[in-house]
């Protein structure tokens, strides 16, 4: 059931999180919105930077010789919800095939923090079990769901990393981690609890393209370790 709604919200937020960014502008930069006729070059993110740059006609250029930035500190609170596909590595690859993840993050931006972003992390990973597994041990069914909540650190590169299309961000999170296995029959597998728990650490890259991000990120969880590919959208909930 859950892998059924969660596609449909993900187009629902791809769809609105563009018109929600473009009101946030309209609604808290009125004047720079009428004088846009006269701008030479204008550019407005959230994330990168957290900072709108405004820059004048050309006279007005050449006469000091450089071009007149404004700075206003912004903030916002943002909803990160990602969809992708995870992949075991190591003892885990051994009994679990290509996996499911889904999840979201809420991102606190503020200016003055640039060029870090903290926030606070829940994601889900869904594996069915390897065949070879599954049929060695006389199994009829083997799935591992494991619970991921915690917090994350994102650094954006910008400032290192010139790029006119794309932001990278590099990634950072400490999560605890809350696995169960699923298996039919019921029985014992050596080597394979039932359920544990452990601490985990993440580390990644992001790609930044306006409200989308396209990354890749490297969990390392004990045997539970795993890389993993996630399309993810900036929803702005609340702007300060």
């Amino acid at each position: 059931m859950t892998k059924t709604i969660l596609p449909v919200l993900i187009i629902i937020l791809l769809t609105s999180a563009d018109l929600f960014s473009q009101d946030l502008y309209n609604n808290s930069y009125p004047d720079l919105k009428s004088e846009s006729r006269s701008l030479k070059r204008y550019s407005y993110s959230l994330k990168d930077g957290l900072t709108v740059n405004y820059a004048g006609d050309d006279s007005a250029q050449v006469s000091n010789g450089k071009s007149t930035v404004q700075k206003i500190s912004l903030g916002g609170l943002f909803l990160a919800p990602n969809i992708g596909i995870t992949y075991p590595l190591g003892t885990f690859a051994s009994n679990s095939g290509v996996g499911f993840v889904w999840g979201a993050k809420l991102e606190f931006a503020f200016s003055k923090l640039y060029p870090f972003v903290p926030g606070i992390v829940f994601e889900s990973q869904d594996y069915k079990g390897a065949a070879g597994f599954i049929s060695n041990n006389l199994l009829t069914g083997f799935s591992t769901d494991v619970i991921y909540y915690g917090g994350s650190i994102d650094i954006i590169l910008n400032k290192f990393i010139k790029s006119d299309f794309t932001t990278p961000v590099f990634t950072g999170e400490v999560k605890y981690a809350s696995v169960t296995r699923n298996i039919s029959p019921d029985v014992t597998i050596e080597g394979i609890p039932d359920n544990e728990s452990l601490l985990t650490f993440s580390t990644g890259l992001v790609f930044t393209l306006y409200v989308f991000d396209l990354g890749i990120k490297y969990t390392y969880a004990d045997v539970y370790s795993n890389l993993n590919l996630q399309l993810k959208v900036h929803f702005p909930v609340v702007k300060f």
